[in-house]
């Protein structure tokens, strides 16, 4: 009987000492019934509406309760707010009562059931009267005849990767993605090119694009516009280097 206490006693001591880990399930609340709608779109980027339609558009319910998934509207705020701050999980986690690594598998399911969807939002008009529109809504702004979109890249900062890293270093000195986009008169992307690295150049992601080689097919029926980084072509129109002539109007 005393050995049996003794061996209690021990195990009560070691305890104390090396407590085991104890999984605990902490409160989600749900934000979009705490915060204002203007409060929801500084954190999140969209309004409630719209994040209700990606919930409703992306389907991440999870097929069984086993291990407590997230429900689908919390993994899409924890994703949304990691792509919209740049925080670290830590933080998004603490932020929505749940742990990190739950974070990381939310932003890997969200971007990857986003991206099945691309095709359906991000296109460039192929319809002459849908075209001719644009061109309309762009005269509207400055002017300028036949335009259907602009033109231009921007650097996506990302870890350095393991391999060929030197080629994802950008003019600027950080690693990066060097993203190519094409919007039109209402702010819309109609194209995107999304795969080369940093330190390739705006003029060469154009060149080898699916959209160049339509235009030069004549598929399209515009003018696109982009800074002095791109070659002047019939299709695709630069500033003027240096001018020196008094505007007329």
């Amino acid at each position: 009987m005393a050995d049996i206490e003794r061996r209690l006693r021990r195990a009560r001591y070691i305890n104390e000492l090396f407590p085991m880990d104890r999984r605990v399930f902490r409160d989600r609340t749900n934000p979009l019934e705490t915060l204002s709608p203007m409060e929801i779109r500084e954190r999140y980027r969209f309004f409630p509406e719209t994040i209700l339609f990606l919930v409703n558009m992306l389907n991440l319910e999870r097929a069984t309760e086993r291990s407590c998934p997230l429900p689908p509207l919390i993994s899409t705020l924890a994703a949304l707010h990691f792509l919209a701050t740049g925080t670290h999980h830590i933080v998004t986690a603490g932020l929505h009562g749940i742990s990190r690594s739950s974070v990381s598998r939310a932003v890997k399911q969200f971007t990857d059931s986003v991206c099945l969807h691309l095709n359906d939002f991000v296109f460039f008009p192929n319809i002459e009267n849908v075209q001719r529109t644009v061109q309309k809504q762009f005269y509207n702004i400055a002017g300028f005849p036949q335009v259907v979109g602009v033109v231009d890249g921007t650097h996506i900062r990302i870890q350095a990767p393991s391999a060929n890293e030197d080629d994802y270093v950008n003019r600027k000195g950080f690693h990066s993605l060097n993203v190519q986009m094409i919007c039109d008169a209402t702010f819309r992307f109609v194209d995107v090119v999304a795969k080369w690295p940093g330190s390739v150049h705006d003029s060469r992601i154009f060149r080898e694009s699916a959209i160049r080689q339509r235009f030069e097919r004549g598929e399209i029926d515009g003018l696109l516009l982009g800074d002095s980084g791109y070659g002047c072509k019939r299709y695709l129109m630069t500033p003027y280097q240096n001018t020196d002539s008094p505007c007329k109007v």
